[in-house]
């Protein structure tokens, strides 16, 4: 059984039972070096509570599920192209369609996975925005860029957050009233996540995440959430469906915004063909 299969079971559990699963898929790199007691301080449940708590998710201690992390190294670079490499053991494998095969699923699963109310409230807030922050880490930085790309051009002001350490603080302390910072957060939670849904409280801004945890605190404390499929937790993880989530989402603020936002685009289609000669594409 992998970790991700926690989710399968969380509506026949007790609310003590989901509490300590938040804290464990939210904490995995810490849990290897936690003990019960640990675990049922941050979470205030009893440690009986805790050690009943493995067999729920189909490990027989605490001790089995940290052998269980760590067995899968949990999922080091390594071990996720080794994972997908494997699928492809023979030379006349096609490595194109088993990537855009496993894009699609992940699109197609992401598709299901999004509630179409907390997409449009996120269309709402991005639309009104004062200015929108962007914060990520890793590949997600890419997805930073195209956020701001695709917003930018339709009049919605961008800006990308510092990826780690206090350097984070010097957009965060611009951030208030009217604006949005929306959070990639994968595979676990950043510290630096948690300094932003902290600090919400205090300045005001409305904070969207963008996640492909199921099972995570994050999910309550963030104002909306938006769920995506990348992979397997121990696997390859493909930025496919978080780049579409994010055309979705340029395109519907944009019909939001209507002919503003296409008096924008017209202007910038008259400025290349003013300086077409000068700044070629």
């Amino acid at each position: 059984m992998t970790v991700f299969q926690l989710e399968m079971d969380l509506d026949s559990m007790s609310k003590s039972q989901q509490k300590i699963a938040n804290y464990v898929m939210g904490s995995l790199q810490q849990i290897p070096y936690c003990t019960e007691e640990d675990i049922a301080t941050a979470v205030n449940v009893s440690t009986a509570t805790v050690s009943r708590f493995w067999q729920a998710i189909g490990f027989a201690n605490l001790k089995a599920f940290k052998k269980h992390l760590l067995q899968n190294e949990h999922a080091t670079p390594a071990h996720k192209m080794k994972k997908i490499l494997n699928k492809m053991v023979h030379e006349e494998a096609d490595v194109v369609q088993e990537m855009l095969d496993m894009a699609s699923a992940n699109i197609k699963v992401t598709s299901e996975r999004v509630e179409r109310d907390s997409f449009y409230k996120a269309v709402d807030v991005i639309q009104a925005a004062r200015k929108v922050y962007v914060f990520g880490t890793g590949a997600s930085i890419s997805l930073i860029e195209l956020l701001r790309f695709r917003l930018n051009r339709v009049g919605v002001e961008v800006e990308g957050m510092a990826g780690s350490g206090s350097e984070l603080l010097e957009s965060l302390v611009h951030a208030g009233q009217r604006d949005v910072v929306v959070m990639f957060g994968f595979v676990r939670r950043a510290p630096e996540l948690t300094v932003l849904l902290e600090h919400a409280a205090v300045a005001g801004y409305t904070t969207l995440l963008i996640t492909d945890l199921l099972v995570s605190d994050m999910l309550e404390q963030s104002d909306l959430v938006l769920q995506v499929d990348r992979g397997e937790l121990e696997g390859f993880h493909s930025m496919a469906a978080p780049v579409a989530l994010i055309d979705a989402i340029a395109v519907a603020v944009t019909k939001r915004l209507g002919e503003t936002a296409f008096e924008r685009l017209d202007r910038l289609h008259a400025l290349r063909k003013k300086y077409a000669s000068q700044l070629p594409k």
